[in-house]
């Protein structure tokens, strides 16, 4: 079977029948858009990286012209790598913050390249699919937290000091940014109207970090006060519009963002990253 109409087959079979495993999208979910690459996606409302590759048999060999077991092994290796290829090409497209991309962080900082390719490295295959011909084709998925945001994101200096006294009125914080065309970043910050900040990875520890990443995203409002990282009784804020210089920084009135600073409350769950953010 010709290889590229098998990769078709098989991203037609993956969509149709792994929505868990690959880029078919959940009601209100979050996927990388403008960003998405031929065989790879973000999805940024369930916090992964998903991409596939293809591998065919070494014909050259005369072990897998013979033993169709080892034709496969081989082929599964050249999938793997190339899957890697694409989760690598995917995750380049993705936005630290409002100035950096993956992509650009690799290219100007050797250390920190070989440092995202060992966790890209560390993929699961999610799903494999064998070929009569001893072609293989594979899914793989990394986590945009644990070592991907403790390797480019850096723990706050100012974590732990968020007004927490008192009892909680709030279990989370839900910003509606819909209609304001922002990105999903990695990073993103909330700012009030004179740019000062509100929230933003500097108020996060490295475990919270690695857990949570700093903030979700939802298309649908609904969904994002029900997602178990808010749910119960989130307080629910408009964005005013983007920060000046980038599209994934939003701005909130002078009046809400005081809302996240009453020395009064408790808003513990800014420093445990219980954050989401609705977006278009």
């Amino acid at each position: 079977m010709n290889r590229r109409f098998r990769c078709f087959l098989f991203g037609l079979l993956v969509v149709a029948l792994l929505p868990s495993f690959a880029w078919a999208q959940a009601a209100g979910e979050v996927t990388s858009g403008d960003l998405k690459v031929d065989h790879g996606q973000v999805n940024w409302t369930g916090r992964t990286i998903t991409a596939t590759g293809s591998g065919a048999p070494d014909l050259n060999d005369p072990r897998a012209r013979q033993n169709v077991a080892v034709a496969r092994l081989g082929a599964e290796r050249v999938a793997k790598m190339d899957a890697l290829r694409n989760i690598l090409e995917t995750l380049k497209g993705v936005q630290i913050n409002s100035e950096l991309t993956v992509e650009k962080e690799m290219v100007t900082n050797e250390k920190m390249r070989t440092r995202i390719e060992g966790v890209a490295r560390n993929f699961k295959v999610v799903n494999t699919k064998y070929y009569s011909d001893g072609g293989v084709d594979v899914v793989v998925q990394m986590s945009l937290d644990g070592p991907l945001a403790s390797t480019l994101l850096n723990p706050g200096t100012k974590a732990g000091e968020v007004p927490s006294s008192g009892a909680a009125k709030n279990t989370g914080l839900v910003i509606d940014a819909r209609g304001l065309k922002l990105i999903p970043a990695l990073s993103p910050r909330i700012l009030d109207e004179s740019g000062k900040v509100v929230y933003g990875a500097d108020m996060l520890d490295k475990a919270t970090l690695e857990a949570n990443g700093v903030a979700g995203y939802f298309r649908d409002l609904s969904a994002a006060q029900e997602s178990k990282r808010v749910a119960g009784s989130p307080l629910v804020l408009k964005a005013l519009k983007l920060a000046d210089g980038g599209r994934t920084d939003v701005v909130l009135s002078n009046a809400d963002a005081e809302k996240l600073r009453d020395p009064q409350s408790n808003l513990k769950f800014l420093s445990d990253a219980r954050v989401v953010i609705v977006v278009d």
